[in-house]
């Protein structure tokens, strides 16, 4: 099926009750807000304000376009502007954000589907699974630690190739564009790239060398390497 054109939602601001705040791992946590009947679609983002205009930051929204919540995933910076404020929020504070915007969204959901995912880059995989459970979808996440592979859980049953790189029990012992190097892709695929800049560039390469055109690639850059 092919996704049908359709006007965006149109973005609000608006105060979300915080539902709960659990931390995943070190570093990374899951933050559930109230949803006050947002209406938006698998793949776009919410903005958390901070405290100034330049504190302001995009997160995926990690849930589906029929769940009561929204989610988002984030990793502590502890030497950023805006995390360690909104790591400190408890259950039944309130964050000030605006929604929908973003335009990764799936294109054809006919097409079989490859998503690409460093670190939290996995949060709009989760949101096009919990929409379209049906969807044709291979799943690769490159973490470095297997604490880091977030939702693995909700990818059973699916095609879900876990890379890490300090090594895991089950999991590929390196990076996701190692891996991806003898993977075999179909060849009619679709593929979305989350996370990190730098394995954008790694992956196009390796595409392109197999003959995968470049419209057929989506991108949503998270971070660069370092950030993480």
């Amino acid at each position: 099926m092919t996704t049908a054109p359709s006007s965006p939602p149109m973005m609000r601001r608006w105060k979300a009750r915080i539902l709960r705040h659990r931390q995943l791992s070190p570093t990374a946590y899951e933050l559930s807000l109230s949803r006050d009947g947002l209406d938006f679609r698998a793949g776009q983002l919410l903005v958390i304000h901070g405290r100034a205009l330049t504190e302001d930051r995009n997160y995926t929204i990690a849930s589906g376009e029929n769940d009561n919540e929204l989610r988002v995933l984030y990793r502590l910076i502890p030497s950023g502007v805006l995390t360690p404020h909104l790591a400190g929020k408890a259950e039944g504070e309130y964050v000030e954000i605006s929604a929908p915007c973003g335009e990764f969204v799936l294109r054809d959901r006919a097409r079989p589907i490859v998503f690409v995912a460093t670190g939290t880059g996995i949060a709009p995989c989760r949101a096009y699974l919990r929409t379209y459970p049906e969807l044709d979808m291979t799943v690769l996440h490159g973490v470095r630690t297997a604490e880091d592979l977030f939702y693995r859980e909700e990818f059973a049953g699916r095609p879900y190739f876990p890379c890490v790189s300090a090594g895991a029990p089950g999991a590929f012992h390196g990076r996701v564009t190692d891996f991806s190097r003898t993977f075999d892709f179909p060849s009619d695929a679709h593929f979305y790239l989350c996370g990190a800049n730098e394995m954008f560039y790694e992956m196009r390469d390796l595409l392109t060398a197999r003959g995968i055109r470049p419209d057929a690639l989506f991108t949503e850059a998270y971070y660069y390497r370092h950030e993480e």
